[in-house]
C-alpha cells in the first residue's frame, strides 16, 4: 500500500512539472518606471490564456538582487470574480 502511495505522489509531481514546462507565456504590455523608479519594470504577461501583472525591481538589495511580484488579474462578471483572459 505504501508503494502505491509513493508511486502516486511521484507521478503527481512529475506530471505537474511537465504541465508547467509547456505553459504558454507571452508578453503583451511593458512599462518602465519614471525617473525615480528607473529600476522598476512592469509588464502584463499572458500565461496559458490568462493575464498576469508582473513587477520586477532590480537592485533591491545591496548585492544587486531583484524582487519579482506576479499578480493574476481578475474582473467582475455577473457578480462573480473571474480571471481576465488574454484577447489575442
Amino acid at each position: 500500500m505504501k508503494k502505491f502511495f509513493l508511486l502516486g505522489v511521484v507521478l503527481l509531481v512529475v506530471l505537474g512539472s511537465v504541465a508547467l514546462v509547456f505553459a504558454e507565456i507571452r508578453e503583451t504590455q511593458r512599462a518602465r518606471g519614471g525617473p525615480d523608479l528607473k529600476n522598476v519594470h512592469d509588464r502584463v504577461l499572458c500565461v496559458d490564456g490568462f493575464k498576469v501583472f508582473q513587477t520586477i525591481v532590480f537592485g533591491f538589495v545591496k548585492e544587486g538582487g531583484a524582487a519579482v511580484s506576479n499578480i493574476q488579474l481578475m474582473e467582475e462578471r455577473s457578480g462573480n470574480l473571474v480571471p481576465v483572459r488574454c484577447t489575442n
